[in-house]
């Protein structure tokens, strides 16, 4: 969600502000809440001529048990799949739109969308409405996906950069929700009953636990209005309960695990503020100097000056809890020992110095640009402006303050940001 530092360099970057007051003067969000409980968003992105619909679900990991591990992004994949290959009626209307369907998941949300043309916003509301409400899940649909889940959890556990990741995620959040993958445990996966989904589905696809978010070429108020129409007749009900417990401490130090293949990773990972944490916007800058593109540290020590790394990257998960961040390189097996020394040196260097104001300038300026950027994309917006109500305690408004917060972070800020999280990461190797 949101700030995802990989990104490379530039110099001035003033005009942004004048960007983010006219964006925001031009496309301010309308909400609503209907009587059954549904939450609405709606913008107009006018630089489209689509228009994107995302409904988030709002029962986060922390509703899943050991035994139902992945069960969120499992549902919300049955549901789309069950409509759009078993219901006539509902995959002759994706058709007929010509719309995309997509799920995704992260720890506080699932997520159904349907992309669409602008002047279709009416039939896609609807469209949306029954795929969430009105499907319903056969037995052939669930097994179908409880084996296609089974099969791209074993594979994605040979590939090492998932393999380290996954890795990473157990350990810093150890034996709880927010430490598994989103997409399950293969030994949940392929223990999930029918019972298990209906259950699921009846206690989390409830319209007080839905918000639905709207971006597009679409004045926001007729956005609304769709909207309003098509879910007016969902209905409520009790949630899932969710896991109380916190996360003990993080499992730290080095871990190495072998799989298959001719590529070795190194993942440093570390619990991360969240979006409403005041320290977040300089967590995302530090992350910057880090891995951000081109001018990055990570870039110059492990591909400018002596290219030892296949790749490297910065990525955040956020979160309202459960936020981890990462640095990651892949590179020849041999050389995984003088990556992993030279990554640590980049690190221990930002937690203990004042990083150089051409760094710091770098990566604000390439981090508000992408933001600006995706402001343009009606799914990324609808996406973003969703997640921020959800997972924020400020909501969408921490949409136009993010930019302005990243501009005004110091490097004392960067610093001691980078000290929280990195002063004792996780770091997995993978080696073959």
């Amino acid at each position: 969600m949101v700030i995802i530092p990989r990104w490379c360099p530039g110099e001035d970057f003033s005009f942004l502000s004048g960007l983010a007051a006219a964006t925001r003067a031009t496309s301010t969000p309308v909400s609503a809440t209907l009587d059954n409980g549904l939450q609405i968003l709606c913008v107009e992105n006018p630089t489209t001529h689509t228009v994107a619909l995302s409904a988030f679900i709002k029962t986060s990991a922390r509703a899943e048990a050991t035994s139902t591990a992945g069960i969120r992004q499992f549902v919300a994949e049955a549901v789309v799949d069950c409509g759009a290959y078993e219901d006539p009626e509902i995959s002759d209307r994706i058709n007929d739109l010509g719309a995309q369907v997509y799920v995704s998941a992260a720890i506080d949300f699932t997520e159904i969308s349907v992309l669409a043309a602008a002047e279709d916003i009416v039939p896609a509301a609807e469209l949306l409405s029954e795929i969430l409400f009105a499907t319903e899940l056969s037995a052939g649909c669930i097994v179908r996906q409880r084996n296609e889940t089974s099969i791209t959890l074993r594979q994605g556990g040979d590939l090492p950069e998932i393999a380290a990741e996954r890795k990473a995620a157990a350990l810093l959040y150890p034996n709880h929700p927010l430490g598994w993958p989103v997409e399950g445990l293969s030994a949940s996966v392929s223990g999930f009953t029918i019972e298990d989904i209906e259950r699921f589905h009846k206690g989390s696809y409830l319209s007080n636990n839905v918000l639905v978010s709207v971006a597009g070429g679409v004045p926001a108020r007729a956005a609304l209005a769709a909207v309003e129409s098509a879910f007016d007749s969902a209905l409520p009900g009790k949630a899932l309960p969710e896991v109380t417990r916190e996360p003990l401490p993080a499992i730290a130090g080095r871990t190495v695990i072998h799989r298959g293949g001719q590529v070795g990773v190194i993942h440093v990972a570390a619990r991360a503020p969240g979006p409403s944490d005041p320290t977040y916007a300089a967590a995302s800058v530090a992350l910057g100097v880090l891995g951000s593109g081109l001018g990055s540290r990570m870039y110059d020590s492990l591909r400018r000056e002596e290219p030892i790394a296949y790749t490297v990257a910065a990525e955040s998960v956020a979160a309202r809890e459960g936020s981890r961040a990462a640095l990651i390189v892949s590179c020849p097996p041999e050389l995984v020992r003088e990556a992993e020394s030279r990554l640590m040196r980049d690190v221990h260097s930002l937690t203990r110095e004042l990083a150089s104001p051409e760094e710091i300038q770098r990566a604000k300026e390439y981090i508000c640009t992408s933001y600006a950027l995706s402001h343009q994309r009606s799914a990324e917006l609808a996406h973003q402006l969703g997640a921020f109500q959800v997972a924020a305690d400020e909501g969408y408004e921490l949409d136009w303050e993010l930019p302005r917060r990243v501009r005004q972070t110091t490097a004392e800020q960067v610093r001691d940001a980078a000290q929280a999280m990195f002063a004792n990461p996780v770091i997995v190797r993978v080696m073959p």
